[in-house]
Protein backbone atom coordinates (compact mmCIF):
# COMPACT_ATOMS: atom_id res chain seq x y z
CA UNK A 1 0.00 0.00 0.00
CA UNK A 2 1.38 3.19 -1.12
CA UNK A 3 2.30 5.96 2.17
CA UNK A 4 0.39 8.52 0.59
CA UNK A 5 -2.76 5.83 1.42
CA UNK A 6 -1.91 4.86 5.19
CA UNK A 7 -2.61 8.39 6.67
CA UNK A 8 -5.81 8.97 5.31
CA UNK A 9 -7.01 5.65 6.26
CA UNK A 10 -5.93 5.87 9.89
CA UNK A 11 -7.55 9.12 10.13
CA UNK A 12 -11.10 7.66 8.75
CA UNK A 13 -10.44 4.97 11.65
CA UNK A 14 -9.81 7.19 14.37
CA UNK A 15 -13.50 8.98 13.45
CA UNK A 16 -14.93 6.10 13.47
CA UNK A 17 -13.73 4.78 16.47
CA UNK A 18 -14.14 8.11 17.89
CA UNK A 19 -18.02 8.52 17.05
CA UNK A 20 -18.67 5.76 17.87
CA UNK A 21 -17.34 6.20 22.24
CA UNK A 22 -19.00 9.50 22.10
CA UNK A 23 -22.30 8.33 20.34
CA UNK A 24 -24.07 8.82 24.16
CA UNK A 25 -24.60 12.88 24.17
CA UNK A 26 -26.72 14.42 27.02
CA UNK A 27 -24.09 13.16 30.08
CA UNK A 28 -22.05 15.75 32.01
CA UNK A 29 -19.27 14.30 33.96
CA UNK A 30 -20.64 10.81 33.31
CA UNK A 31 -24.35 11.74 34.30
CA UNK A 32 -27.60 11.90 32.60
CA UNK A 33 -30.30 13.31 34.91
CA UNK A 34 -33.41 11.90 34.46
CA UNK A 35 -34.92 13.17 37.53
CA UNK A 36 -33.29 15.98 39.88
CA UNK A 37 -34.78 19.24 39.75
CA UNK A 38 -37.09 20.82 36.94
CA UNK A 39 -34.85 23.21 35.37
CA UNK A 40 -31.75 20.48 35.62
CA UNK A 41 -33.95 17.86 33.82
CA UNK A 42 -31.97 16.42 30.50
CA UNK A 43 -33.67 17.57 27.17
CA UNK A 44 -33.05 14.33 26.41
CA UNK A 45 -36.27 12.77 28.58
CA UNK A 46 -39.29 12.16 27.35
CA UNK A 47 -42.90 12.71 29.30
CA UNK A 48 -45.50 10.55 28.55
CA UNK A 49 -49.39 10.31 29.91
CA UNK A 50 -51.57 7.91 28.22
CA UNK A 51 -48.80 6.33 25.44
CA UNK A 52 -49.01 10.39 24.85
CA UNK A 53 -46.10 12.40 24.86
CA UNK A 54 -46.06 15.43 27.11
CA UNK A 55 -44.20 18.70 27.79
CA UNK A 56 -41.63 18.07 30.79
CA UNK A 57 -43.64 20.79 32.05
CA UNK A 58 -46.50 19.30 32.43
CA UNK A 59 -45.29 16.87 34.73
CA UNK A 60 -46.35 16.82 38.48
CA UNK A 61 -43.44 18.16 40.64
CA UNK A 62 -43.81 17.68 44.76
CA UNK A 63 -41.85 19.57 47.01
CA UNK A 64 -41.59 16.97 49.49
CA UNK A 65 -38.71 14.71 47.44
CA UNK A 66 -36.09 12.99 48.71
CA UNK A 67 -33.50 15.91 48.40
CA UNK A 68 -35.99 18.98 46.98
CA UNK A 69 -38.15 18.39 44.45
CA UNK A 70 -39.74 14.90 43.07
CA UNK A 71 -41.57 13.81 39.99
CA UNK A 72 -45.04 12.04 41.03
CA UNK A 73 -45.93 9.72 38.74
CA UNK A 74 -49.26 8.74 39.38
CA UNK A 75 -49.99 5.01 38.32
CA UNK A 76 -52.39 6.31 35.82
CA UNK A 77 -50.69 5.80 32.34
CA UNK A 78 -47.31 8.22 33.79
CA UNK A 79 -44.04 7.45 32.79
CA UNK A 80 -40.83 9.00 31.44
CA UNK A 81 -38.71 7.37 28.48
CA UNK A 82 -35.00 7.53 27.31
CA UNK A 83 -33.78 6.60 24.04
CA UNK A 84 -31.22 4.89 21.74
CA UNK A 85 -28.27 7.89 21.76
CA UNK A 86 -27.58 7.94 25.28
CA UNK A 87 -27.99 4.30 26.12
CA UNK A 88 -25.31 3.09 23.55
CA UNK A 89 -22.36 2.60 26.07
CA UNK A 90 -21.10 -1.22 27.08
CA UNK A 91 -20.88 -0.02 31.25
CA UNK A 92 -23.53 1.58 32.93
CA UNK A 93 -25.13 2.67 36.38
CA UNK A 94 -29.28 3.61 36.66
CA UNK A 95 -29.62 4.50 39.96
CA UNK A 96 -32.24 7.00 41.99
CA UNK A 97 -34.26 7.08 45.11
CA UNK A 98 -38.12 5.44 44.50
CA UNK A 99 -40.82 6.24 47.29
CA UNK A 100 -43.19 3.51 45.94
CA UNK A 101 -46.92 3.78 46.73
CA UNK A 102 -48.43 0.45 45.68
CA UNK A 103 -51.63 0.22 43.98
CA UNK A 104 -52.88 3.79 42.50
CA UNK A 105 -56.32 5.28 43.61
CA UNK A 106 -59.10 3.61 42.00
CA UNK A 107 -56.74 0.16 40.47
CA UNK A 108 -57.41 -3.22 41.71
CA UNK A 109 -54.99 -3.87 44.64
CA UNK A 110 -53.31 -6.82 42.50
CA UNK A 111 -52.39 -3.85 40.10
CA UNK A 112 -49.33 -3.00 42.52
CA UNK A 113 -47.76 -6.84 41.39
CA UNK A 114 -47.07 -5.58 37.93
CA UNK A 115 -45.65 -2.37 38.60
CA UNK A 116 -42.13 -1.67 36.86
CA UNK A 117 -39.22 0.85 38.46
CA UNK A 118 -37.99 0.98 35.17
CA UNK A 119 -37.35 -1.46 31.55
CA UNK A 120 -34.30 -1.54 29.76
CA UNK A 121 -35.53 -3.08 26.26
CA UNK A 122 -34.71 -3.74 22.44
CA UNK A 123 -37.92 -6.07 21.55
CA UNK A 124 -40.12 -8.45 23.35
CA UNK A 125 -37.50 -10.57 23.95
CA UNK A 126 -34.70 -8.63 24.70
CA UNK A 127 -34.96 -6.87 27.73
CA UNK A 128 -33.65 -6.15 31.34
CA UNK A 129 -36.83 -5.28 33.19
CA UNK A 130 -36.93 -4.36 37.22
CA UNK A 131 -40.39 -5.05 39.65
CA UNK A 132 -40.91 -3.29 43.04
CA UNK A 133 -42.74 -6.49 44.39
CA UNK A 134 -44.18 -8.90 41.70
CA UNK A 135 -45.93 -12.09 43.22
CA UNK A 136 -46.67 -15.10 41.13
CA UNK A 137 -47.83 -18.35 42.96
CA UNK A 138 -47.19 -20.57 39.98
CA UNK A 139 -43.35 -19.51 39.57
CA UNK A 140 -41.51 -21.92 42.72
CA UNK A 141 -38.36 -22.97 43.57
CA UNK A 142 -37.62 -26.81 44.15
CA UNK A 143 -38.45 -25.43 48.16
CA UNK A 144 -42.05 -24.81 46.88
CA UNK A 145 -41.65 -21.02 47.67
CA UNK A 146 -42.78 -18.76 45.11
CA UNK A 147 -41.72 -15.63 43.48
CA UNK A 148 -43.24 -12.94 46.09
CA UNK A 149 -41.01 -10.05 46.60
CA UNK A 150 -38.27 -7.67 44.21
CA UNK A 151 -37.68 -9.18 40.87
CA UNK A 152 -35.34 -8.86 38.20
CA UNK A 153 -35.36 -10.45 34.70
CA UNK A 154 -32.99 -10.14 31.84
CA UNK A 155 -33.67 -11.88 28.60
CA UNK A 156 -32.10 -11.61 25.10
CA UNK A 157 -32.40 -13.55 21.56
CA UNK A 158 -35.06 -14.92 19.97
CA UNK A 159 -37.19 -17.80 21.00
CA UNK A 160 -34.76 -20.43 19.85
CA UNK A 161 -31.59 -19.33 20.83
CA UNK A 162 -32.50 -17.36 24.38
CA UNK A 163 -30.66 -16.49 27.54
CA UNK A 164 -32.85 -15.25 30.33
CA UNK A 165 -32.15 -15.12 34.26
CA UNK A 166 -34.84 -14.43 36.64
CA UNK A 167 -33.30 -12.81 39.96
CA UNK A 168 -35.81 -12.77 43.03
CA UNK A 169 -35.89 -13.97 46.72
CA UNK A 170 -38.08 -16.68 47.00
CA UNK A 171 -40.75 -16.51 49.63
CA UNK A 172 -43.18 -19.12 51.79
CA UNK A 173 -46.64 -18.03 51.29
CA UNK A 174 -48.58 -16.23 53.50
CA UNK A 175 -45.62 -14.83 55.16
CA UNK A 176 -43.24 -12.04 55.11
CA UNK A 177 -42.18 -11.18 51.14
CA UNK A 178 -38.63 -9.35 50.48
CA UNK A 179 -41.08 -6.65 48.28
CA UNK A 180 -39.76 -3.42 48.11
CA UNK A 181 -41.45 -1.26 51.02
CA UNK A 182 -44.20 0.92 50.11
CA UNK A 183 -44.57 4.81 51.34
CA UNK A 184 -40.87 4.75 51.95
CA UNK A 185 -38.02 6.04 50.22
CA UNK A 186 -35.60 3.68 48.88
CA UNK A 187 -32.29 3.68 46.86
CA UNK A 188 -32.08 1.30 43.98
CA UNK A 189 -29.13 1.13 41.69
CA UNK A 190 -29.07 -1.36 38.48
CA UNK A 191 -25.26 -1.72 37.40
CA UNK A 192 -23.86 -3.67 34.00
CA UNK A 193 -19.75 -3.73 33.63
CA UNK A 194 -19.58 -6.39 31.30
CA UNK A 195 -19.33 -9.16 33.57
CA UNK A 196 -21.77 -8.53 35.79
CA UNK A 197 -25.62 -7.49 36.36
CA UNK A 198 -25.84 -6.49 39.92
CA UNK A 199 -28.87 -4.84 41.89
CA UNK A 200 -28.66 -2.91 44.95
CA UNK A 201 -31.05 -1.44 46.95
CA UNK A 202 -30.32 1.19 49.63
CA UNK A 203 -26.75 0.40 49.53
CA UNK A 204 -26.53 -3.41 49.54
CA UNK A 205 -26.01 -6.11 47.12
CA UNK A 206 -29.52 -7.80 46.64
CA UNK A 207 -29.09 -9.55 43.18
CA UNK A 208 -25.67 -10.46 41.24
CA UNK A 209 -25.71 -12.32 37.85
CA UNK A 210 -22.83 -13.43 35.37
CA UNK A 211 -23.80 -11.69 32.30
CA UNK A 212 -21.11 -11.72 29.54
CA UNK A 213 -23.21 -8.96 27.12
CA UNK A 214 -23.32 -5.07 27.59
CA UNK A 215 -25.78 -2.81 27.35
CA UNK A 216 -23.90 -2.18 24.02
CA UNK A 217 -25.40 -5.72 22.70
CA UNK A 218 -29.13 -4.75 23.49
CA UNK A 219 -29.55 -2.31 20.34
CA UNK A 220 -31.74 0.10 19.86
CA UNK A 221 -31.99 -0.01 23.51
CA UNK A 222 -35.15 2.22 25.00
CA UNK A 223 -35.08 3.08 28.98
CA UNK A 224 -38.54 3.39 30.42
CA UNK A 225 -39.20 4.65 33.43
CA UNK A 226 -42.41 3.28 35.29
CA UNK A 227 -43.84 1.08 32.72
CA UNK A 228 -42.95 -1.93 30.69
CA UNK A 229 -43.73 -3.13 27.20
CA UNK A 230 -46.22 -5.35 27.95
CA UNK A 231 -49.31 -2.76 28.80
CA UNK A 232 -48.59 -3.80 32.90
CA UNK A 233 -49.96 -1.05 34.73
CA UNK A 234 -47.62 2.09 35.08
CA UNK A 235 -45.83 2.87 38.53
CA UNK A 236 -47.78 4.77 41.49
CA UNK A 237 -44.41 6.20 42.74
CA UNK A 238 -42.40 9.29 43.71
CA UNK A 239 -38.75 9.51 41.81
CA UNK A 240 -36.01 11.71 42.74
CA UNK A 241 -32.15 12.31 42.14
CA UNK A 242 -32.53 9.41 38.90
CA UNK A 243 -29.96 9.77 36.46
CA UNK A 244 -27.80 7.09 34.02
CA UNK A 245 -24.25 7.07 34.58
CA UNK A 246 -22.13 6.45 31.92
CA UNK A 247 -19.87 3.73 33.97
CA UNK A 248 -20.85 0.87 36.26
CA UNK A 249 -20.63 2.00 40.05
CA UNK A 250 -18.87 0.11 42.96
CA UNK A 251 -20.33 -0.96 46.14
CA UNK A 252 -18.66 2.55 47.49
CA UNK A 253 -20.17 4.98 45.09
CA UNK A 254 -23.64 3.32 45.91
CA UNK A 255 -23.23 3.75 49.40
CA UNK A 256 -21.77 7.37 48.88
CA UNK A 257 -25.48 8.21 47.13
CA UNK A 258 -27.41 6.59 49.81
CA UNK A 259 -25.43 8.33 52.54
CA UNK A 260 -26.61 11.65 50.73
CA UNK A 261 -28.82 13.97 53.86
CA UNK A 262 -32.30 13.57 52.69
CA UNK A 263 -34.46 16.60 52.45
CA UNK A 264 -35.34 17.97 56.06
CA UNK A 265 -38.89 18.52 54.67
CA UNK A 266 -39.62 15.53 52.84
CA UNK A 267 -42.13 13.98 55.66
CA UNK A 268 -44.80 12.37 53.55
CA UNK A 269 -47.59 13.62 56.01
CA UNK A 270 -48.44 16.70 53.50
CA UNK A 271 -48.12 16.81 50.33
CA UNK A 272 -47.95 19.78 48.50
CA UNK A 273 -48.53 19.15 44.81
CA UNK A 274 -47.26 21.59 42.28
CA UNK A 275 -47.26 21.61 38.35
CA UNK A 276 -43.46 21.95 37.53
CA UNK A 277 -42.00 24.72 35.70
CA UNK A 278 -39.20 23.61 33.39
CA UNK A 279 -36.36 26.13 32.49
CA UNK A 280 -34.53 25.18 29.34
CA UNK A 281 -31.99 23.29 30.44
CA UNK A 282 -28.57 25.26 31.65
CA UNK A 283 -26.18 22.14 31.26
CA UNK A 284 -24.65 23.19 27.51
CA UNK A 285 -23.91 19.84 25.81
CA UNK A 286 -21.61 21.98 23.51
CA UNK A 287 -21.87 19.62 20.59
CA UNK A 288 -20.71 20.13 17.38
CA UNK A 289 -21.52 18.02 14.13
CA UNK A 290 -23.80 15.81 17.07
CA UNK A 291 -20.42 15.13 19.14
CA UNK A 292 -18.78 16.37 22.02
CA UNK A 293 -16.78 19.47 21.61
CA UNK A 294 -13.74 17.83 22.92
CA UNK A 295 -14.22 14.81 19.98
CA UNK A 296 -13.88 17.33 17.34
CA UNK A 297 -10.76 19.16 18.75
CA UNK A 298 -9.13 15.81 18.95
CA UNK A 299 -9.93 14.18 15.67
CA UNK A 300 -9.13 17.81 14.38
CA UNK A 301 -5.95 17.95 16.21
CA UNK A 302 -4.92 14.10 14.73
CA UNK A 303 -5.96 15.25 11.35
CA UNK A 304 -3.65 18.37 11.33
CA UNK A 305 -0.75 16.46 13.04
CA UNK A 306 -1.06 13.60 9.91
CA UNK A 307 -1.17 15.98 7.66
CA UNK A 308 1.94 17.98 8.80
CA UNK A 309 3.73 14.32 8.97
CA UNK A 310 2.52 13.46 5.00
CA UNK A 311 3.78 17.13 3.94
CA UNK A 312 7.17 16.55 5.74
CA UNK A 313 7.76 12.87 4.65
CA UNK A 314 6.96 13.83 0.85
CA UNK A 315 9.64 16.19 1.40
CA UNK A 316 11.95 13.58 2.63
CA UNK A 317 11.05 11.53 0.15
CA UNK A 318 11.24 13.41 -2.64
CA UNK A 319 13.60 11.92 -5.63
CA UNK A 320 16.58 14.24 -6.28
CA UNK A 321 16.37 15.47 -9.65
CA UNK A 322 19.92 17.86 -9.47
CA UNK A 323 21.86 14.56 -10.94
CA UNK A 324 20.17 13.15 -13.74
CA UNK A 325 21.18 10.14 -16.37
CA UNK A 326 23.33 10.97 -18.62
CA UNK A 327 23.45 9.08 -21.87
CA UNK A 328 25.83 9.03 -24.46
CA UNK A 329 24.87 9.78 -27.87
Amino acid sequence: MKLKLIFPIMVLLLLLSVWTVSAAKGYKNGRLWIVHEPDTMSPYVNCYSGKKQIPQNKLTWQQNGYSGRCVSLNGAGQYLEVGYWQLQIHKMTVAGWFYWRGAADGQDKQSMYSQRLFTLSHNDNTYLTLMPHAKNPEKKDKDGKILDGVYMEFSMGDKKDRVKYELYNPAEPGKESFGLSQNKWHHVAVTMDGQYLKLYIDGHLRFEQLLVLGVEEMRNNMLTIGFGRWGDPTLNALIDELAIYDYAMTIDDIKALCSAPPNPASSLTKTITTAGTVSKSTTKNSDIFGLPSWTVWTVGGLIITFVALSVVLSIYNKPDNSKKDRYNP
